[in-house]
């Protein structure tokens, strides 16, 4: 198989419930309209979005030799991304996690301690880059064991290699913000969360943020910033670039928020591998993100890269 990108990062089976106020007290329970069981993770999400939308996409993992494990796999197979480094490992655990969303479309999550994505750079000594455009990792605090300079080595070994590199980050509850510092002057594209760039830098507002990150090597940064759109700072230039109005589009609701990142940068991505500079890359991942919020789960609303092309008309 001929992959065009290649992705990494979270890796989590995730069960989701809608709609759910609050949980049952103990020994009652409570009825839902939805309970789904889907692969999760940010760089799942994001590889499955890229395989739909048309690229040839294949995932890196190590994860647990269990049925979990299996699941994610069979789940990336049947999307069409090819599992080329994916190693079942009996000594860990397959992360899961509870999202709980509520009819306001926002989401609580339970997440098991234990478990997620144990790639690491000995899992990637035999890789072979050739015909790969570029190197996506999805989630990058999900990947312990391939942080801070091991980072920064594999993104370095893809830019010498001529592919492109984004990073996106998740929330994480280790208090190692800091470690992507490393990583970023081999990142092409930063992609964070607002809340997560502003643990990272220790900034608040999205101008000074981008400067702080370009300072620390990253050529592009897109700040995601939900129903705000996002914020982009690309060859000197900075601005902001307007969310998708959702409910103004057939008449659709947001219903779930999950995952709506991973599919802003699906549609990022797929925009700039068509040729397309970053302002227009940004409008692409706000629409994917748009129409993922329509449905529960990360990966229930967008189907194919013809309906992201009827909301950017």
């Amino acid at each position: 198989m001929t992959r065009e990108v290649i992705c990494t990062g979270g890796a989590v089976v995730d069960v989701l419930v809608r709609p759910l106020e609050q949980l049952p007290k103990a020994g009652e329970s409570a009825t839902v309209e939805q309970i789904l069981l889907q692969a999760g993770g940010c760089g799942v999400n994001t590889a499955i979005l890229l395989a739909r939308l048309g690229l040839k996409v294949g995932f890196w993992g190590r994860l647990g030799a269990d049925s979990l494990g299996r699941f994610i796999k069979g789940q990336l197979e049947e999307e069409k991304v090819h599992p080329e480094v994916f190693i079942c490992d009996p000594t860990i655990p397959t992360k899961a996690a509870m999202v709980v969303v509520n009819r306001k479309g926002e989401r609580s999550l339970i997440r098991a301690s234990e478990g997620g994505n144990a790639l690491s750079l000995k899992d990637l000594d035999r890789i072979d880059l050739q015909g790969v455009r570029h190197l996506h990792i999805g989630g990058c605090y999900s990947l312990r064991n391939l942080l801070g300079e091991n980072l920064a080595a594999l993104l370095r070994y893809a830019q010498e290699t001529g592919v492109r590199t984004s990073l996106d980050t998740v929330w994480t509850h280790d208090d190692n913000w800091q470690a992507v510092y490393p990583a970023l002057p081999y990142v092409d594209y930063f992609l964070p969360s607002l809340v997560e760039a502003q643990q990272i830098t220790g900034l608040e507002q999205p101008r000074e943020i981008a400067h702080a990150l370009l300072a620390a090597g990253a050529q592009t940064i897109v700040i995601k910033m939900g129903a705000d759109g996002a914020f982009v700072q690309w060859q000197g230039t900075q601005g902001l670039v307007p969310a998708f109005a959702v409910g103004k589009k057939r008449s659709l609701r947001v219903v779930d928020s999950t995952g709506a990142g991973d599919a802003f940068c699906a549609g990022f991505i797929t925009a700039l591998l068509s040729g397309y500079k970053v302002p227009t890359a940004v409008e692409w991942g706000n629409a994917a993100g748009a129409i993922t919020i329509t449905a529960i789960g990360a990966t229930t609303a967008l189907h194919s890269r013809a309906q992201l092309m009827e909301w950017l008309i």
